[in-house]
């Protein structure tokens, strides 16, 4: 176990845990595009994904998305999604028909 000389390290150092260990669900417009920039300007994936606090994994799928779509933005989420069996898709069929 490390000892600190201080207590004021102590303390810092578990801000900083804190701080990495922050739950994101995703990344913001203005970080995505700064990670595109800079992957743009050679920077490699794991860099840019220290330098964001983000799982490189991040940075490989929104490096993914922008080649294939020419678009950094989010997709919008629909809401909850609906399961019907097909039971159901049948007779919603049948009630429309009639």
């Amino acid at each position: 176990m490390l000892q600190f000389a201080s207590s004021d390290s102590s303390a810092e150092s578990e801000i900083a845990k804190a701080e990495s260990m922050r739950r994101r669900n995703h990344l913001h417009d203005e970080m995505r595009w700064r990670a595109l920039g800079m992957l743009q300007a050679g920077a490699s994936q794991a860099a840019v994904a220290r330098e964001l606090n983000v799982h490189r994994s991040v940075i490989h799928r929104l490096w993914n998305h922008f080649q294939r779509d020419q678009n950094a933005s989010r997709r919008r989420g629909s809401g909850r999604w609906r399961i019907i069996t097909t039971a159901d898709y049948r007779y919603l069929l049948q009630c429309a028909r009639r």
